[in-house]
């Protein structure tokens, strides 16, 4: 089965995690047995018709915008026959005759879904993401009722449950037995962790076993960024962190900081990018730098040493590295990237990689291990 995104050009530029919250989105629809996913961009405000879409396309996602009687909206409603209902003159609430209601978190609706000529329109006014609960559950009563197909055959989605695991995939592979994982489809993900689709009719047992086998580098069972999960251990464990970065420019402060309650353990980010800076805000010792390179597990250490001790936060992470495209040497080539991890207990946590790809992905390939620290960070703090 084939789904469509639509999204305005602007809207995946809004903020760091977009409204659409791809890769995250796909991962959920393949969860509901959509195998592919098209995407296509329109002007801000551009109407649009959902009859014309080629009838390979089951499901149609629509993000549209808030403001009331956009064209967006009225093409649509048009377009699909239906017609907008206010409570009364003086509300804007999105009401849509003839259509399922799609609430957002406050119970406002924020969208709507219909069924038209075997196939789903979901138009969503708010972020496609941020509705994924509605979105779910109004895919599964479409799939539950049967899907007409290109061929004109009735069939019922294939349901998967969507694993996340830390690491590439070799290393993913590496911990689960050849005839397990064959059972599973595996997905690589840009921020360098892998999805493991596991298909609901296995059993009990096999899950188990699975995830026994990953152990803690299993961090969801379901498709889910890392940022919102840490930043959910990190508010019940109610502890405050801080951040220092330099090739990272601040991208692991932002993640963080991405999440609404942030400010409940979000302490400070320190984007210390000279080597001055290192020295003057972090107290790093200037021979430190000169003896071992600002890109060394040593200077790494330094840097989460002193974002704890000018916090006074529980824990702190921290990255340098060569994140190109230029800057590598022989010794030390662009992907080189150092972290540490340290907390008030004395707890010290050091990762080296060589990430591969352009400078955007090595920087968020980093960002999502120095998440991943602050995870390991967490496990090893006492419980009260």
């Amino acid at each position: 089965m084939k789904c469509l995104l639509i999204m305005p050009r602007w809207s995946e530029q809004e903020s760091l995690f977009p409204p659409s919250g791809r890769p995250y989105l796909d991962l959920q629809l393949e969860c509901l047995g959509f195998s592919e996913m098209g995407f296509s961009e329109l002007e801000p405000d551009a109407p649009f018709d959902p009859t014309r879409v080629a009838e390979e396309y089951q499901l149609i996602l629509i993000q549209g915008t808030v403001e009331p009687g956009n064209r967006l909206r009225r093409s649509l409603l048009s377009n699909l026959g239906l017609s907008l209902g206010l409570d009364s003159d003086e509300s804007d609430r999105l009401r849509v005759m003839g259509a399922r209601p799609l609430y957002d978190g406050d119970g406002m609706p924020a969208g709507f879904a219909i069924k038209r000529r075997g196939r789903m329109v979901i138009y969503c006014e708010k972020s496609i993401w941020g509705l994924r609960r509605e979105l779910v559950a109004a895919i599964r009563e479409f799939m539950e009722d049967g899907i007409v197909d290109t061929q004109g055959m009735t069939r019922r989605g294939r349901y998967f449950s969507c694993w996340l695991a830390e690491g590439s995939e070799s290393v993913v592979s590496s911990l689960v037995e050849a005839s397990d994982l064959r059972l599973c489809r595996i997905r690589v993900l840009s921020n360098g962790d892998t999805a493991l689709m596991i298909p609901a009719q296995v059993g009990a047992e096999f899950k188990e076993r699975l995830q026994e086998r990953l152990g803690d580098r299993l961090y969801s069972k379901s498709p889910r960024p890392l940022e919102m999960l840490v930043g959910k251990q990190l508010r019940e464990a109610n502890v405050a962190i801080s951040v220092a970065e330099s090739c990272t420019g601040g991208l692991i402060t932002a993640r963080l900081s991405s999440v609404p309650g942030s400010s409940a353990y979000l302490s400070v980010g320190y984007v210390t990018y000279a080597n001055m800076a290192k020295s003057q805000c972090l107290d790093v010792n200037p021979v430190l730098i000169e003896r071992c390179g600002a890109v060394s597990p040593e200077v790494a250490l330094a840097m989460a040493r002193g974002a704890l001790r000018s916090s006074g936060a529980h824990f702190a992470v921290s990255a340098t590295g060569v994140a190109g495209p230029d800057g590598g040497t022989e010794e030390k080539p662009v992907g080189t990237v150092f972290l540490a991890g340290v907390s008030l207990q004395g707890d010290v946590l050091e990762h080296a990689s060589l990430y591969q790809g352009s400078r955007d992905r090595i920087r968020y390939q980093t960002s999502q291990t120095a998440l991943h620290l602050f995870r390991r960070l967490l496990r090893r703090e006492p419980q009260e």
